[in-house]
């Protein structure tokens, strides 16, 4: 077989220089007429296949031509050498001459197959480029995305990233899209959102998440560890920085349009303990055009009982109020500071704080006039009558509802206030015979005048009974009770434990406050005061992330 190779690799040679091209092969077959040199292997045995030896030599640079003399453009070698110095060392393998310098084919390493590629090196084997150029994705011929060869940036839509990760969808598509099985959100999203009743539009959002699924919620933020700063940050200069919106078509349950909760452990942390605090400041701006308000708050029902703020406060201590107001002059003064709702003290009130109580009436010909309480140093009823004295002689009832909520006694029985009427040369009159039920009068001198008997009542009610004269009164609420000052202590410091109350509402009517309590509202009292009402037969302490089902 070697010899029938030679003979015919020779004859081929030896043909004349007039022939077109050379087949080297084992059965007599012409070239292919588009080859100058044809070599064909098949019709050798299976076992005796050949291939083609290239020429191998030792480069010592890709930029020196040696040992080759005179290369020809794309003349092959197979370099067997490992030399030079980077970036024109040469390492074995194949290698063609590029009318300049050596130039290494496929740079030594494999081609990236569309089947995938096995026995890779990360660190060594990758797509992209060994130069500073930017590393392009395509389709259809069109840029998809491009890696920046200079920084690594890489940028969706856009051939100038100024982020590590950019994506530019332009104005007609959303950017980003994310999601789970259950749960998902955009970035970037150009997609118009409606909302609300009356509809609202936004056009788009930079942030938008999506929360079909039950037990999941759209978005969560949370700050913890070593972290200096809020978990949660909205900034606006043009409109509102955080607007939360809850349409509400339920019959079994009332969520607020916004919910704040502060859980403080720690025993020895003073100050205030703020769960939702606003602030509104003007500062030092010139002018007065118009009000700056802390925090405003509006109850919109035509049909429904409506209020539009609720204070509610649960504590053991003497000091709890349902709210507490102050106002300042603006070199921080305090002009007037009122508890409302309260036992400050341990003494229950309803309203408690520095200077007067007035009422404002708005009359046409006197202008709008302020009327101002009276004061006394201890909680007195007033009660007015008439009764007609017969030969100088009259008996007075009293109400029997008055009678039921005062008390009386010898420090405090009933104290009347008598006028005549129509009656000039009346003798005046003395209160006799008085009780816990009424009282007669009796006209001096033995008179027996008959007429009208005008008569007011001053009585003592059971509401606060014990309380004495001029008890201790509250300092403003920013004043804890241990930084008191020694003058501000009053002489009476009225026992609590010592003072009548009232039952509380369902305690005196025996209703089911459980029942009765509306759902959104805290329990006021019974088993589960203070919990919330978040829907029928499910009380918590406080108002849940996850919508709760009934009874659970």
């Amino acid at each position: 077989m070697k010899k029938l190779l030679i003979t015919a690799l020779l004859l081929a040679l030896a043909r004349p220089s007039s022939a077109q091209n050379i087949g080297i092969n084992a059965n007599g077959a012409a070239p292919s007429a588009s080859a100058l040199l044809d070599i064909d292997v098949s019709a050798l045995p299976a076992a005796a296949k050949r291939g083609l030896l290239i020429p191998r030599i030792a480069l010592t640079s890709t930029i020196v031509a040696a040992p080759v003399v005179a290369p020809a453009a794309s003349l092959l070698v197979y370099n067997t050498a490992t030399a030079g110095v980077a970036p024109n060392n040469v390492v074995p393998g194949f290698y063609y001459w590029n009318g300049a310098a050596w130039t290494q084919m496929l740079a030594g390493v494999q081609g990236w197959t569309t089947l995938g590629n096995a026995g890779t090196t990360p660190t060594t084997n990758f797509l992209g480029t060994t130069d500073p150029q930017d590393f392009v994705i395509r389709t259809n011929n069109l840029e998809r995305f491009r890696v920046l060869g200079a920084n690594g940036r890489i940028g969706w839509g856009t051939v100038a990233p100024v982020a590590p990760i950019e994506v530019n969808s332009g104005a007609l598509a959303d950017a980003i899209y994310g999601h789970s099985t259950n749960v998902g959100g955009w970035l970037g999203r150009e997609t118009n959102i409606t909302f609300g009743i009356p509809l609202q539009n936004v056009l788009g959002a930079g942030v938008y998440a999506n929360n079909p699924t039950a037990g999941y919620t759209s978005i969560f933020s949370q700050s913890s560890g070593a972290a200096t700063v809020a978990a949660s940050i909205n900034y606006s200069d043009v409109w509102i920085s955080s607007y939360n919106y809850v349409q509400n078509a339920s019959a079994l349950f009332n969520p607020p349009g916004t919910y704040s909760q502060l859980n403080v452990t720690n025993a020895a942390l003073n100050g205030d303990q703020v769960a939702l605090r606003s602030y509104s400041g003007r500062g030092i701006t010139a002018g007065n055009p118009g009000f700056t308000i802390g925090s405003s708050a509006t109850a919109d029902a035509q049909n429904q009982d409506a209020i539009g703020v609720e204070g509610v406060a649960y504590s053991n201590t003497s000091t709890r109020a349902g709210g507490y107001f102050e106002s300042f002059n603006f070199a921080g003064v305090s002009q007037a500071y009122a508890y409302v709702g309260t036992t400050v003290g341990g003494i229950a009130r309803k309203i408690t704080g520095t200077a007067a109580v007035a009422e404002i009436v708005p009359t046409e010909n006197h202008g709008r006039i302020m009327l101002t309480c009276p004061e006394s140093p201890e909680y007195w009823y007033q009660d007015y009558g008439t009764v007609q004295l017969v030969n100088g002689q009259a008996h007075v009832d009293l109400d029997p509802i008055l009678k039921d909520i005062i008390m009386v006694n010898a420090e405090y029985p009933v104290r009347v206030f008598c006028t005549p009427v129509d009656m000039a040369d009346f003798n005046g009159v003395a209160q006799m015979n008085r009780t816990a039920t009424g009282f007669d009068l009796v006209e001096l001198n033995g008179g027996a005048h008959s007429g009208t008997i005008d008569y007011q009542l001053i009585v003592k009610p059971k509401t606060g009974f014990g309380e004495g004269r001029f008890p201790q009164a509250p300092g403003p609420a920013w004043l804890k009770k241990e930084f008191e000052p020694a003058k501000a202590r009053a002489a009476n410091q009225p026992d609590p434990s010592k003072i009548f109350y009232w039952p509380g509402d369902p305690e005196a009517y025996g209703y089911d406050i459980d029942k009765v309590t509306p759902v959104g509202r805290r329990v006021p009292s019974g088993k589960n005061a203070g919990k919330f009402k978040v829907a029928e037969g499910v009380f918590m302490d406080h108002f849940p992330a996850t919508k709760p089902s009934n009874g659970k």
